[in-house]
């Protein structure tokens, strides 16, 4: 067989366009995640804004001992129908 035949020249070429083709997809990847990573900081930036000023306006309220009795009934009552 010769080496400088049709095959082994397309075996060759194949071979240079899939390593071109591996480095390209590794291109992308590696700046896909690098974009991501800002992106997501920007994201929990936003999000952690968000929380604050939701938390800021909050307002408590104490419960009254009815209302605490209320609630405490209500939850282990839950909690029975649950286990049974």
């Amino acid at each position: 067989m010769e080496d400088n035949s049709r095959r082994s020249f397309f075996k060759r070429a194949a071979a240079a366009v899939g390593v071109v083709a591996a480095a390209g997809y590794t291109k992308t990847l590696i700046s896909r995640s690098a974009a991501s990573t800002d992106n997501t900081c920007a994201k929990y930036a936003a999000d952690v804004a968000l929380q604050e000023k939701a938390v800021m306006g909050n307002q408590l309220v104490l419960m009254t001992d009815a209302e605490k009795k209320k609630r405490l009934d209500d939850l282990l009552s839950c909690h029975y129908r649950e286990i049974a």
